[in-house]
């Protein structure tokens, strides 16, 4: 018995990893959400991406064809990613202790 047959006579074990998945995507969302709502601008961006990846990943086995669910997971990894990548490089900058004159 190989592992992919494992898989489809236990089902729990992709439901559970789904599950996961799902939590830790909300948890970023919200992590994001309270970066935007503070003034970090860029992650509307990856709000958006949270969304979409969960719109792929909760719905694409059951109601969207293989290649929208592939364009939904891909298009919320790639703004989530492109989200925190803009912050690094146009967000606001870091404060060093003692820098201050006056």
């Amino acid at each position: 018995m190989t592992v992919l047959d494992a898989a489809s006579q236990h089902p729990l074990l992709p439901t559970f990893a789904l599950i996961a998945l799902v939590y830790l995507t909300c948890l970023g969302a919200v992590v994001a959400a309270q970066l935007a709502w503070r003034g970090r601008t860029a992650y509307w961006l990856a709000l958006l991406g949270a969304f979409l990846f969960l719109l792929g990943a909760l719905w694409g086995r059951g109601y969207l064809s293989g290649g929208a669910t592939f364009a939904f997971l891909s298009a919320g990894v790639v703004l989530a990613v492109f989200a925190v990548a803009l912050d690094l490089i146009f967000g606001p900058p870091f404060s060093q202790p003692g820098a201050e004159i006056g």
